[in-house]
Formats: C-alpha cells, structure tokens, sequence
C-alpha cells in the first residue's frame, strides 16, 4: 500500500532540526476537493492493482542553504515542482515539524508572495495525519504521527507550469555532550513522479569552540574547514530520487583531541552498542609533520610487465616527492634476489631525491617473488636508526612467494620475530594472482592494513591516497581504556594510529549504562600524551539505530576473517546468520549461512525468498552449486590464493572497516547495496549467488523488514503465528498506535505488517483482525 502513497503525495519543501522521535519526511501536497476547508476530500485515491497511476506532480529543483551558528540554524528551501496534469489543482500542504524543535520563525514564499499558515502541536495534528491516512487507506503518512505541523492551502497549481515554494525558518539545536546533530528529511524518492533534476545542499557552521569531527552516515559530502572555528559542508546529485534522509553529526571540543559519543539501546533488557569518533584539532593538524622513517618496497617480479609496473613506478615517484626535508626513508625492489637504492635509511634532501627517483625509474620486472628476504629487510633496515620516530612499510606485490621463505606460515613468523611491534606494515596486493590470506594477516599483525587494486584499476590513485595520510600522523601506538561501564565486542580491536583528516571510529556493546571515564593514550610529537573524556551510556536510546547496523558490519566482517584464519566453526556461522538477519546484512558470503540455516528462533526463515523460483524444489543448477562452492564458509576456509581468495579479502576489508552503513541488500549485478564489493556482484555476467537473491528489505531506524509472501516481517519475529491481529484503519489500529507513537515509522513501511511490540508478535492487516481497541494486549 505504501506505494499508493507515492501516488497521491509530493513532497514540495523540508525541514531541519534536531530530531528525536521519528525520522521525518519533507512538507507535502495533497490534492483535494476544494470545498470543505476543515477537513478536505482527497481526490487522487489509490487505484486498483490493474489501473494506470502517476503522482500528479514532480520536484524539479531543490535548493538548500543553512546557516548554524554555534546551535542556532538557519534554513532556507528553493523548490519548485510541476504540475504534469493539463488543468489547475488546489493543495493541501502540510509540513511536518521534528518532535522537541523550538522553532522561532517560520516563514512561506510561493513565487513571490508571503503565505500565512496555521502552527498546529502534536495533539491537533494528529487528527489531520489520521484522517489523512483513513481517507487514502494508505500508512505512509503514520511515520509522522506524534510531529506538529504547519499547514496551509496553495492555489492555483496550474496545468503543465512550475510552481516555486521558497521556505525559511530558524531553529534552536539540541546538543549531546559536545556533540551536535543535523537532520534534513531528503526522503522524497516516493513522492515525486520523475527523478529531482538538481538537488543541493549547503551548510555553513560557524563555532566558539573549535569544529572538531563532521560526519554524515547517510550521505557521501564534502568537508572543507576554515580553521578550527568554521566549515563548510556540500552535498550535490543530479536526476535522482532520494530515500534517504541527510543525516549530519558535528562535535566540538578544545582538546586536541576530540572524542564523540553515539549510542543505541532501543530496549533496556538488551546490551547497547555505541560508536566513539576521535578526531584531531585543526590546528593540530596544521602543524608541521613530525619526521618519519619508511620504507618503500616493490614487487619488481617479471609478471609485474606491462601496465602494472608503469602505474607502481609512479605510485613510488609519487611517494619519493611527498616525503618532506627531514623523513629518512628506505626505497626497495625485490624479484628473485632484493635490491636497494642505498643499503640504509636515508636522510630526504633535494640531492637524495633527484637520485631516488632516478632509482625508480631504472626498475625492470624479470624474475621470481622473494617476499619474506624483502620483508625482513626493510623491517632491519627500520629498526637500525631506531629513535621515536613513527615508521611504516609500504609494500606492492603481484604475486605470491616463490623464491626464499615460500610458506605463509614461516614468512608471517619470522617478520613478526624480526618486528618489534613499533612498524606498521601496510600491503597492496595488484590482480588477483597472489596469496591475499598472507597479505591482510602481515598487515593485521603488524598493525597496518590491507588493499587490493584490480588489473584496470589505479595503483597510483590507491597507494598515493593512503601515503599522504601516513607522512601526517598526529598519535602513534594509541589504547583506549574505558572505565566504570562494562564494554565488549569492540571493533577495530585494536585502535589504528590517527592522522590527518582522520575521523576514527570504534564501536562495541555496553551491558551496564553509567557515567563512563575513557582515557586515550598514545604518542603525539615523540611524547606520550594521555586525554580523559568523560561520557555517558544511557539505559535507553531510540535513536542513531545505525549504530548497530555498523557494529553488527563490522563484527561479521571479522567473524568472516576467524573463518578464513580457522575454520567454518559452527557458533561462528551461527553468530553471523543472527547478525546478517537482523540487520539486513546480505552479501553473497552471508546470504549462503542464512539460507543454510533453519532455526526460526534466529528470525524470519528467509530460503524461500531467497532461492531462485525455478529452483525451489528441484536439483540446484550447476551455477548455483559453483556459487556455492566460492561463497560458502567451507569455501573461504579452504581459499588464500586467486581471484576468490581476494574478493573475499576485499568484501571483509571494507566490512571490517565500515563507517555507514549498507544499503538495503541486492544481489543483482551492479547493483548498490547488499555488498561491499562491486566485484562480487559481477560473476560471469551473472548475479554472484548462481540466482541466490536478497529478499526485498526495508531498514527502518534500528528494524529490519523483510517482504515475506506479501507481508513486511519484522527481523525480529520468532515463530509462524502471530498473538495478535489487528485490522489497519480501524479503531484498534490507531490506538495501538496511540499506545505505542514510536511504532509509526514501522507500520508506515505498508499496511501489511508483521512485527514485535512488547516481546509479543502482532500482524497488521487490512482483510482481517480485531477493530475494537478493548482487543488489544
């Protein structure tokens, strides 16, 4: 049903502010019946299933500039939309305002002319959503249940024109600690009948105390700082449909320093999970790098000819130029034997420079893979000039070992031995003719990371982004120590150095909430600074649902990696079905457990979605069992080398290191979400799972719904039978509503619904179910 919505609504401006309740839509147009001005007949009803039926209306352009100004923003909304229809329509508009906004000014422009509307609070608008809704029969519009609104009539909507809407209000914003949160509801796609042509967005923050972390979950936007008191922030697309709202998160902080708290714990009986994000001052940023020592090693092998040793010369001459005055440096190349442009650590100065780079371009491929002799080298070569000084490995390599050290195992020993914990080793795997198991555990060991950079793609682009982050660290060895609240299952396990422009996050669970004392430890400069935060981790929090969406990423990601380390151990699968089915978290090496497993006490049984329809109680296809084979846990228990071995290293890289989370899952080719890895989604001109395809999924706050044979079920649900069924529009239905506002969000997901209120199952349907509000639990 939510789709007849789509028909009937345009979203035609937005609001912005602090919410805390139920993430809200844009301002709406509701055609109607000109007549009754108390409670107008909406005309533009939902067909029926076999009619033709288009919104009337389409945004076209959709401007936005805000101005914040410590807590105090600014908004204004340029819109215009146009009427597809060939004859004048009149217009409900109605503008949902956030729950707890202290709005001090709210003013409406249509082409020219200031419009007065009526303010309505939560308890009068009510009436007008639930009529609303009552008429079209359609849920859509419940998300907003418990919101004010403003409301006001617009005529003439002319056939075939434009009609510009400009809005302006301001905003007082609530903060959490020194945390500040910014919402601008962009969730229009079902409310416009083509794609918005020009969208934009513009936000200007200015601050007393210093702008430290800026970080939007749902968005991918420019950051630009004036400074440590001002920044600018851009979000720009062309000819698309937005469903999702533009969340933005801003801290400000006088530590050097600055450490953020998130947290979600929708239901008290259950552990919390929380997201810290430390991010350095800018003007400690802007200060001269620290020296550093690091060597640059390349695979020089003769598979490395052609295109490949172009693109990693210059990754290295790129390298060569980035390092300042002062940084000592190591430049190696290695094939069957291992060479050097000098035999140590050299001192970087104009003469030294010209000389690498004459070095790097007398580089040649011919002959074999000695990794571990050229590992250990640059380790030795490292550790000799000793000091305080961060230093790091940069390692490129094609292939896999065979000259020297040849076993994995042996390799991954010795380096470890010859390392004193104190050098990061971070590798670059080229193709996928190598041993990726080998590359991603030299790198967790050794306290870097891992890359992969495929045949066509730009080793160049790939190793010079990661190394103008390196020569700029601001704290080295950093731990993170947090007392009087019992936390777990963190994610990185260990924290990663920080640097320029970095914002770090780390996310766990809580049990007990508190007042928490965290200290962070580290080196900044060569001398060893310790930062205490102070932060609370509240027995409940419905908000920031994407919290656990990215923990949950996270910790299959490393689940994954203990399956490839040691085998597909039952618990571990176990473990990963209850999270990738909760959370929506369906990537081809996920989606093959959850279609294995059949305990409904881990959720909604997903095989008979999942499975290709031809295949459901026949033979699996050939393809299907060769997808089975490269995706399974048995699979990536039993593959370190080739194309599988580094897909699968690409898919639990970015898993592990997720900063958002996914979109709704999608196995098809090419497709957005439900992977990590484009790659993967790409298998002989074919969906990766052999047919294996992601039910479709709804995320909403900290739920996910799966549609399960005509019906949006709950991740949540455990068991066939619901304890309760209510019949939507009817009395009962409001009332559950009324008795639960929070549940609006999800009913608006369509007006078939099964999901969990109070430990219990109810299901949502229009055929049948109790309408008397004395039947509800």
């Amino acid at each position: 049903m939510l789709r007849h919505l789509v028909r009937l609504v345009l979203v035609v401006s937005c609001c912005l502010g602090w919410l805390a309740g139920p993430v809200l839509a844009d301002g709406m147009i509701i055609p109607f019946e000109p007549g009754d001005p108390v409670r107008p007949r909406v005309i533009f009803r939902p067909p029926e299933p076999d009619q033709s039926f288009t919104v009337p209306l389409s945004v076209t352009r959709h401007r936005v500039t805000v101005d914040i100004k410590d807590v105090a923003a600014s908004t204004k909304v340029d819109q215009a939309f146009y009427n597809h229809l060939n004859r004048t329509i009149e217009g409900l508009y109605i503008f949902p305002l956030p729950v707890g906004a202290s709005i001090s000014g709210f003013a409406m422009d249509i082409e020219g002319r200031m419009t007065k509307g009526e303010l309505l609070d939560a308890d009068k608008a009510r009436n007008i959503y639930e009529d609303i809704v009552r008429q079209m029969r359609d849920p859509g519009l419940l998300e907003f249940m418990g919101t004010g609104l403003f409301k006001t009539r617009i005529y003439p909507i002319e056939g075939l024109k434009e009609k510009q809407v400009k809005i302006e209000y301001q905003e007082a914003l609530k903060t959490e600690g020194n945390l500040i949160r910014y919402v601008y509801p962009l969730n229009i796609e079902r409310f416009s009948q083509e794609p918005m042509k020009d969208v934009s967005l513009e936000i200007k923050i200015t601050s007393k105390t210093p702008i430290t972390t800026i970080y939007s979950p749902t968005h991918s936007v420019s950051i630009k700082k004036h400074g440590d008191n001002e920044a600018t922030i851009g979000f720009e697309a062309d000819s698309v449909r937005p469903d999702k709202d533009f969340v933005l998160y801003y801290a400000v902080s006088q530590k050097d320093l600055s450490m953020s708290l998130l947290t979600h714990r929708p239901d008290p009986s259950e552990d919390g999970t929380f997201m810290l994000m430390l991010s350095p001052r800018s003007e400690l940023q802007m200060k001269q790098a620290p020296a550093i020592d690091v060597a640059l090693v390349m695979d020089t092998s003769g598979s490395m000819a052609g295109p490949k040793m172009d693109q990693a010369r210059k990754s290295l001459e790129y390298c060569v130029n980035a390092l300042q005055k002062g940084n000592r440096f190591f430049l190696e190349s290695f094939a069957t034997e291992v060479d050097s442009y000098k035999t140590e650590l050299v001192e970087m100065d104009d003469q030294v420079r010209v000389g690498a780079l004459e070095y790097v371009k007398r580089l040649e491929p011919v002959g074999g893979t000695n990794i571990s002799e050229a590992l250990l080298r640059a380790v030795e070569a490292l550790k000799k000039k000793g000091g305080d000084r961060p230093a790091f490995v940069i390692f490129i390599t094609d292939g896999k070992p065979t000259a020297g050290l040849t076993e994995p195992e042996e390799i991954l020993r010795e380096v470890k031995k010859a390392n004193d914990g104190k050098i990061r080793i971070f590798s670059f795997g080229v193709g996928d003719q190598l041993n990726a198991t080998l590359l991603d555990q030299l790198a967790e060991q050794n306290g870097g990371t891992s890359d992969y950079v495929g045949e066509s793609e730009d080793i160049e682009a790939k190793v010079s982004t990661l190394f103008s982050k390196l020569t700029h660290p601001v704290m080295t060895d950093p731990s993170l120590e947090i007392r009087n609240v019992d936390v777990s299952q963190i994610y990185p396990q260990r924290v990663p150095d920080i640097f320029k422009g970095t914002n770090l996050m780390i996310t766990g669970r809580y049990r007990k909430p508190g007042d928490a004392l965290i200290s962070l430890s580290g080196t900044i400069d060569g001398q060893p600074v310790k930062l205490d935060y102070e932060a609370t981790f509240p027995e409940r929090e419905t908000e920031n649902g994407f919290v656990a969406r990215i923990w949950a990423t996270r910790k299959i990601g490393f689940l994954l990696e203990q399956i490839r380390k040691s085998g597909a151990d039952q618990e571990l699968k176990d473990e990963i079905v209850m999270l990738a089915k909760r959370y929506g978290i369906l990537t081809p090496f996920t989606s093959f457990l959850v279609l294995e497993d059949k305990e409904i006490s881990r959720g909604p049984n997903l095989r008979r979605a999942m499975m290709p329809e031809e295949s459901l109680g026949a033979p699996p296809s050939p393809a299907f069992e060769e997808a089975r084979s490269r995706f399974s846990a048995d699979g990536l228990s039993s593959k370190s080398e080739g194309a599988d071995a580094v897909d699968a290293s690409r898919e639990m890289q970015a898993m592990k290191a997720a900063d958002a989370p996914a979109a709704a899952p999608s196995m098809a080719p090419g497709a957005a979400g439900g992977g990590y890895s484009g790659r993967l989604r790409a298998v002989r001109g074919a969906t990766p799972a052999g047919g294996l395809k992601a039910p479709p999924t709804k995320m909403v706050g900290e739920r996910t719904f799966y549609q399960l044979d005509g019906k949006w079920v709950d991740s949540q649900v455990k068991g066939e039978k619901a304890d309760l069924v209510v019949k939507a529009y009817s009395d009962a239905y409001f009332a559950l509503l009324a008795k639960h506002p929070t549940l609006g969000k999800f009913l608006a997901v369509g007006d078939r619904v099964v999901l969990v209120i109070d430990g219990k199952t109810v299901e949502i349907s229009p055929d049948s179910g109790v309408t008397d509000q004395g039947d509800l639990f």
